[in-house]
């Protein structure tokens, strides 16, 4: 055999290796026509994770550019850090950080271990009917939008509202308070709307987990004297460590995203200083007029997404080389 023909062999071997890497296999085509109802319903949330996530990807271009709508990203001035530089000297960046770091610090301290107990607390109940009930209302305000539920709160807490009114009929208070302009109760206000908006979601993954737990174990530990508080200590909560993890790698991971939705609706002019997160002041800078302002608010996204990936990453070595539970 010449070595031209050796060679042409080897070709064709590797070629077909090749091919049957690219082309499905008949187990992987059998797989996918059985489910071919499931892969339609991917189809819609596979276009909106490409459209809105994937696609915008492509101008970040502009984070190192001086970018101008009308030259395009081929015209545009190249600039390098410029635009970097320009964010992180206005002074609205470090009262923006400032803020985002202490409302998604005050929500994860505060709102994170709230699901936990509430599914914990739920878990106890015997009486089903009930338990559902329960698990619907607090599930229903999910539903609602930031605005309406805003709106709500805004209606609620107003001088004239039904808190300020319970207040003066008890003999508490002498004068209506003003809730939504008090910098004083701001955050308190603002982890209270995120808590009553989220919880019943937050607990369902919980809730799941507990389900999962074989109830031989507890039958177990309660002919052994265990008490119910013992039980939900030493052998529930560790069952569910794994997603507790899981959620909690998760929440770090989006640190910097403080409530976009929840600030830009439930904020006002008096307590703008403590309700201008990184978000909200990406919003002002793109719509300030300048069309230059447009790379500048890139650069202020592009410094939290990559911070917020870098906190990802941490906080997912450090579960894992401690309680050994990771996502990636």
């Amino acid at each position: 055999m010449s070595a031209l023909s050796a060679f042409a062999i080897r070709g064709e071997v590797k070629g077909r290796s090749l091919m049957k890497k690219i082309l499905l296999s008949d187990q992987t085509r059998h797989l996918m026509k059985k489910y071919r109802t499931l892969y339609l319903f991917l189809i819609p949330g596979a276009i909106i994770m490409i459209l809105f996530a994937y696609l915008p990807m492509g101008g970040l271009v502009m984070v190192f550019q001086l970018y101008d709508p009308v030259s395009g990203f081929f015209g545009s001035k190249w600039v390098g850090f410029e635009n970097f530089a320009r964010v992180f000297s206005t002074p609205v960046f470090g009262r923006a950080l400032r803020n985002t770091l202490v409302i998604s610090g005050l929500k994860l301290l505060i709102g994170f271990p709230m699901p936990v107990i509430f599914a914990l607390m739920l878990n106890e109940l015997r009486h089903q009917r009930f338990k559902k009930t329960v698990q619907t209302i607090t599930y229903i305000p999910n539903f609602v939008s930031w605005v309406i539920v805003s709106g709500i709160w805004y209606s609620m807490l107003s001088s004239s509202g039904v808190v300020n009114e319970i207040l003066l009929k008890l003999g508490l208070i002498s004068d209506p308070i003003l809730f939504m302009q008090n910098k004083a109760l701001f955050y308190p206000i603002i982890i209270f709307t995120e808590l009553w908006k989220s919880l019943g979601y937050n607990t369902i993954f919980y809730i799941s987990s507990i389900a999962t737990i074989p109830t031989e174990i507890y039958e177990a530990a309660e002919i052994d004297g265990a008490s119910r508080f013992k039980q939900a200590i030493y052998i529930t909560i560790p069952s569910i460590s794994g997603t507790i993890a899981l959620l909690f790698i998760m929440q770090v991971g989006g640190l910097l995203n403080a409530g976009f939705d929840q600030l830009w609706t439930m904020g006002n002019v008096a307590v703008r200083d403590m309700a201008d997160i990184l978000d909200t002041a990406v919003l002002r800078t793109l719509t300030s007029g300048s069309i230059y302002d447009l790379s500048t608010g890139a650069a202020l996204g592009m410094f939290k997404s990559v911070v917020g990936l870098l906190l990802f990453f941490i906080t997912n070595w450090v579960s894992k080389k401690f309680i050994d539970e990771s996502i990636v």
